[in-house]
């Protein structure tokens, strides 16, 4: 009885080491298991912390310059696309814009005038060249009616010699002959000027129709001057600049009276139609995430709200923080890492369901899991999830 007694204790002993032994092989085995687990999951449904919450944000710059004579938002404000944001002062622009039809119809005028003068010009082209012909058919008779006084003179000369005929006779010829040459060199002065005034008429012509500019159905000088007045339009017209899509004017630090440059941004204007996460994930798990993926994003300031989202996008290039460019070549600095650190890459996961109650802010903390499956393929799986 006594030795049953005296065994009792190293039994229990014996059976104490053996069960907590076999408690420890089955804690490190289960944290095997789970470690295991948890790096299947982790390559299978990668997630991170290193995520934000961002919007496309467009500074809103004027077109023109000028004073600001209306500015209806206010910082913060939620505006809808095509709602006016700021006026400058239209009046310069009107100004120039009345100007520019002036012009434009001083120009019509020319042109029509000119048109006129041109049409005119060619009238008178065709009736200089009726002249120069008539010219020209005169001295054509006079120089035949020359040639049968110079035959007839050349005639009687010897008749003259015989006694054949008078003195008075050839006289008269003779007179004849030289008031035929004499009217023969007027008429060719005639028709020497009528070329000269036809080629003049037609250079003036030709420089009416160059001045009137015309090429086929398009006038050069109206179109500038058309030009002109939509140019002028357009700068009147942007004088009101209007919100381009819905968003939230946000850095408006300004009011009337500010004089705005052309190009220079005066607040910007989130985008409100596309919010998407830039998440960082560790080139580890680049290979288990595709464009098309399903993603689940929870954002720090609504605990417990779940957001579905689509990647994207993944970065394809990071700058590297242990390489300097000085002229042309890298400067690599001689650096022995023990324990070496993935690089991170940006996703681009774009939010693909909104929530009034809960409004979305750039900047915002955002948890990301991507769910390794097509966002398509996901849809009847967040069905099945309880709603928030």
């Amino acid at each position: 009885m006594e030795n049953n007694q005296a065994n009792s204790p190293a039994i229990n002993l014996k059976w104490r080491k053996l069960l907590g032994r076999s408690l420890g092989v089955l804690i490190v085995l289960g944290a095997i298991a789970s470690g295991i687990w948890v790096w299947h999951i982790n390559y299978q449904h990668p997630r991170t912390n290193d995520a934000m919450v961002r919007a496309d944000i467009v500074g809103i710059a004027p077109e023109v310059s000028g004073r600001i004579v209306d500015l209806p938002v206010s910082d913060n404000q939620y505006v809808k696309q095509g709602e006016l944001l700021y006026m400058i002062d239209p009046r310069p622009y009107q100004a120039k814009l009345d100007e520019a039809k002036a012009n434009l119809l001083i120009s019509q005028k020319e042109v029509d005038s000119r048109r006129f003068s041109s049409a005119s010009a060619d009238l008178a082209i065709e009736r200089l060249e009726h002249q120069r012909v008539a010219a020209s058919a005169e001295v054509s008779r006079i120089a035949a009616e020359d040639e049968y006084l110079h035959n007839y003179l050349q005639h009687l000369q010897p008749l003259a010699e015989k006694h054949y005929v008078t003195t008075d006779q050839l006289k008269q010829a003779r007179s004849r002959y030289v008031a035929s040459r004499a009217a023969l060199a007027d008429a060719q002065a005639k028709a020497l000027s009528a070329r000269s005034a036809v080629e003049e008429a037609k250079s003036d012509s030709r420089r009416a129709v160059s001045l009137i500019a015309q090429a086929g159905n398009v006038n050069a000088r109206i179109e500038a001057a058309q030009a002109a007045v939509t140019a002028a339009e357009l700068d009147l017209e942007f004088c009101q600049v209007r919100a381009p899509f819905n968003g939230y004017v946000s850095n408006l630090n300004t009011r009337e009276g500010e004089y705005a440059k052309a190009g220079t941004p005066l607040f910007a204007l989130v985008d409100d139609r596309h919010w998407y996460v830039i998440a960082s994930f560790k080139e580890t798990y680049l290979k288990a995430i595709k464009p098309g993926h399903a993603s689940e994003v929870f954002l720090v300031g609504y605990p417990g709200k779940r957001y579905r989202g689509v990647v994207t996008g993944i970065g394809w290039a990071n700058s590297p923080d242990n390489i300097k460019q000085q002229g042309v070549l890298p400067e690599m600095q001689r650096t022995l890492n023990w324990v070496v650190l993935a690089a991170r890459f940006p996703v681009r996961i774009e939010i693909t369901e909104r929530d009034p109650e809960y409004p979305l802010r750039m900047g915002m903390t955002a948890f990301v899991t991507v769910l390794g499956q097509s966002a398509d393929d996901a849809a009847t799986a967040y069905k099945n999830l309880p709603t928030q």
